[in-house]
């Protein structure tokens, strides 16, 4: 009885004591959240410097800071962050996760630059309302946000952000106010609420409801009818003429102006030769300079001629090759693209002059991030979405500014985003199950990765898939030399972990592109 009487007499002061060390953490917390963000950002204006002080420690102190709204005013736990239009300049300042109890963020038109963190929901996951536009953010948008379960506003627009809307964004339900315009978005708007068009307005790469359909969708049903076509033996010119008009995708060139630009193919123009034909410059009468792919006469390579057309000719993209026209007379089949005046990324990866020299860790992750965003497009670029099934540095082509552009769709696979298993190929030949979805360019990404970072042939690097996924491959030793000591050895180890991820033996254990993407774009 007499220890009962104790533990009611003792039991007030020991839940009064944990009461006051909870909000003594969560008062601690919220300071050092705001000391971090007025340290990670420059004030030029000093609109943070002039109300931000520290050394005041009374109850409640932070709640008088500019831009701070706290729960309650004589209680140190912040509510909301408002600073827009204040100058202020820096990336996204991660501090902001020690502020647990945030509901709404304002950082808008201010000067703040990077990347939007990955794990943005790690930072801000009870957020209900987030403003940063009119920044200089760049890099994608990251599917994280999804993630943000609470998220009731989310305004993006008027920054540099590239790539696509994850889809994972249709995720957020109580999703009310959504703006990305006037940046540099790609590939279909998601399937979710539908907001007004002008949320979406500016961004060229952009399409579907509300915008324009994508080109994809308007073509769906020809590549239905177009793969069946292959399957069940169907003529090239009964494709041609009865099912799918090709020159209504890609403009139709006359074989005599083709001959005539490249000096009857004259040798001089060649500067190119491969196993399905021989490649011409050339310069066309509407001033433009082309590269002109003239395919060896074989049946056999009618097949991948129609699959670049049906697939060039329909996907537009940054990052992709340009295919300009065709030409079907007779027994000639020829390609005509945009001209790349720097080649190939495998002849300066190991050529013997000072080709790979020129190419440094910079230029080699700027073409890293394109090749990243191109994939990262394909497998979410429409209703249809595709797999390249050939990447290597040899279909990367660079143009004058060493942008990347992918080529070479002769295996493209189209595949229903919704049933992996079920593809329409254009290519009959599968081996293995993992080479028919997505996961099969994953993997040869990563092969390309290690080209790029190590400047070794894909043979040397290994025969064996197993082999290759070891971790053996992300060790300094292997790298470039011409890479290591000038200051980017960190950013190497991330890109040759993110290597060895990408081919893991077991398809399912890689990192999707989107993940890819954003894993390269943060890194750069």
């Amino acid at each position: 009885m007499c220890n009962c009487n104790i533990l009611y007499l003792v039991l007030p002061f020991f839940l009064l004591f944990c009461s006051f060390s909870l909000r003594c953490y969560a008062v601690q917390s919220d300071i050092d959240c705001l000391r971090s963000i007025k340290d990670s950002l420059v004030d030029p204006l000093n609109m943070l410097n002039s109300t931000w002080k520290f050394d005041n420690q009374t109850e409640g102190f932070i709640c008088r800071f500019a831009g701070i709204q706290c729960w309650h005013p004589d209680e140190t736990r912040v509510l909301s962050i408002s600073l827009p239009d204040m100058g202020l300049k820096g990336e996204f300042p991660r501090g902001i996760q020690n502020c647990t109890s945030i509901t709404s963020l304002d950082l808008s038109s201010n000067e703040l630059y990077g990347t939007i963190p990955s794990d943005i929901s790690r930072l801000i996951g009870f957020i209900v309302t987030v403003d940063l536009s009119s920044n200089l953010f760049s890099g994608a948008i990251p599917s994280d946000i999804s993630n943000c379960s609470h998220l009731n506003s989310l305004k993006l627009e008027n920054n540099k952000l590239e790539g696509l809307i994850p889809p994972e964004i249709r995720l957020l339900k109580r999703l009310k106010t959504f703006n990305v315009a006037n940046n540099m978005l790609t590939g279909p708007v998601p399937n979710f609420v539908t907001f007004p068009i002008e949320s979406y307005a500016n961004n060229s790469g952009l399409c579907g409801s509300p915008l324009e359909l994508c080109v994809t969708e308007r073509v769906v049903s020809r590549h239905i009818l177009f793969a069946c076509g292959f399957v069940t033996g169907w003529s090239l010119s009964t494709l041609l003429g009865r099912i799918l008009k090709l020159e209504k995708i890609v403009t139709r060139m006359n074989f005599i102006e083709l001959s005539k630009a490249t000096s009857n193919f004259s040798q001089d123009n060649e500067i190119g030769n491969g196993m399905l034909g021989k490649v011409y410059k050339a310069l066309v009468p509407n001033g433009w300079t082309v590269a002109i792919k003239r395919l060896q006469s074989s049946e056999d390579l009618e097949e991948q001629f129609v699959s670049e057309i049906t697939t060039l000719g329909i996907l537009r993209h940054p990052n992709l090759v340009s295919l300009i026209g065709f030409c079907y007379e007779r027994d000639e089949r020829i390609l005509v693209y945009k001209y790349m005046p720097n080649g190939n990324l495998h002849e300066w990866l190991h050529s013997t002059g000072d080709k790979a020299r020129l190419l440094d860790f910079p230029l080699r992750v700027k073409i890293v991030v394109g090749v990243a965003k191109a994939l990262a497009w394909l497998h979410d670029g429409g209703n249809f979405h595709v797999v390249h099934s050939n990447i290597s540095t040899q279909c990367i082509l660079l143009d004058e500014n060493f942008d990347p552009k992918l080529s070479n769709f002769w295996e493209a696979t189209f595949v229903e985003p919704n049933d992996i298993g079920s593809n329409l190929s254009l290519s009959p030949m599968v081996e293995f199950l993992d080479f028919t979805t997505y996961k099969k360019d994953v993997y040869k990404f990563g092969v390309v990765l290690l080209e790029i970072l190590t400047g070794k042939e894909s043979y040397e690097l290994s025969c064996s898939s197993q082999n290759l996924s070891s971790s053996s491959f992300a060790s300094p030793l292997d790298v470039d030399k011409l890479l290591l000591g000038q200051g980017f050895d960190n950013m190497v180890m991330q890109l040759l972990e993110l290597a060895s991820n990408c081919m893991k033996f077991i398809p399912d254990q890689r990192p999707t592109m989107q993940q890819v993407y954003q894993t390269v774009a943060a890194i750069a």
